[in-house]
């Protein structure tokens, strides 16, 4: 993966709902690389006089002049950047990266799936769609808590009433009385929604992004209802699961050694834990973006017994050499590294 780094100047600040902001970024000097709608790009900022990083998917337009981050206050950093990034802060970000987007996995009809900040990638796609394809047929469900949760809520209305072949719903999880909704899907989404919203859903190729359990969830109804699994593409900030045939591992009593070839301390990890959550739980620090095996920010170098769930920025040769993933790599027994 090639990454790009460069200083941002934030030129816009907006509240989206109450706890998710959007800022607009534009490069104090040059000019943006080029980006997939639905990619991601790293922030870096400092807390506590120490650096931290975190990934976040862009909401804008590769047609755009400027970059938007939309955040949910939720986290340390992202409550940092909450609290403190303001217009005309400059900050240092390096991007873009990821494989989610139309252009790499393109389709006529796509069904667009989404809940909470998982609407980002989705937003930037279907507006990048959009003004590749102005006829589009693209449906759009976005799964909230309640109308007061939901992100670019007027912004998909105007853009949807524009395009006769953008059909988008909301599922609220709840509605205030004082506020009721402007359709009747109130729940989460189901079996019967998805056929009703979706007739045509085995002819689409579905799009799916959000909280872990809301995918889980919305895997398990798409293969219930008979969608290909080739035909479903995901995003997800969570660690993937873990699937291996490699002999199992000590019991859950047990644990190995991460040995820090730097300084030659030695670190616990249990089976099952991360290189990165063992190492933080040890009070190491250690770059980590995206934390789910996406952006190559905790690269490190390994030897030893170890399980990878993710190789997406690795190259063969990485592989060979024992390059690992932190956030996504798992120990099946002593292991060395360098970070």
């Amino acid at each position: 993966m090639i990454s790009t780094s460069l200083t941002l100047r934030c030129i816009g600040r907006r509240a989206d709902t109450h706890d998710v902001v959007s800022w607009q970024l534009a490069p104090v000097a040059g000019s943006l690389p080029h980006v997939l709608a639905g990619q991601c790009v790293t922030l870096h900022t400092e807390m506590d006089g120490q650096p931290e990083c975190r990934a976040y998917t862009l909401s804008s337009s590769p047609q755009d002049t400027h970059w938007q981050v939309t955040i949910k206050d939720v986290g340390r950093v992202s409550h940092h950047l909450h609290q403190s990034l303001q217009v005309g802060d400059e900050i240092r970000a390096e991007g873009p990266f990821g494989d989610f987007n139309l252009t790499a996995l393109p389709c006529e009809r796509p069904l667009l799936l989404s809940a909470g900040s998982g609407i980002t990638p989705m937003w930037a796609m279907l507006r990048d769609e959009l003004a590749k394809r102005p006829e589009a047929d693209i449906r759009f469900i976005h799964s909230a808590r309640s109308p007061q949760d939901v992100i670019f809520a007027d912004e998909l209305a105007v853009l949807a009433a524009a395009h006769p072949g953008v059909r988008h719903a909301l599922v609220l999880e709840k509605v205030l009385e004082e506020a009721p909704p402007a359709h009747p899907w109130v729940g989460r989404l189901s079996p019967d929604m998805l056929k009703e919203l979706v007739p045509d859903l085995l002819a689409r190729h579905v799009y799916l992004c959000g909280p872990a359990p809301y995918m889980a969830a919305v895997s398990s109804i798409l293969a219930e209802l008979g969608l290909p699994a080739e035909q479903l593409h995901q995003e997800s900030f969570g660690l993937p699961a873990v699937t291996s045939s490699a002999a199992p591992v000590a019991a859950a009593s047990d644990h190995f050694w991460l040995t820090l070839n730097k300084s030659g301390k030695k670190v616990k990890i249990l089976p099952g834990q991360t290189l990165l959550a063992a190492l933080e739980a040890a009070g190491e620090r250690i770059n980590a973006a995206c934390r789910a095996g996406v952006c190559g920010a905790c690269r490190c170098n390994t030897t030893g017994e170890i399980e990878r769930q993710s190789v997406m920025t690795l190259s063969e040769q990485d592989l060979e050499g024992g390059v690992a993933l932190a956030c996504s790599c798992t120990a099946r027994g002593d292991v060395s590294l360098d970070y």
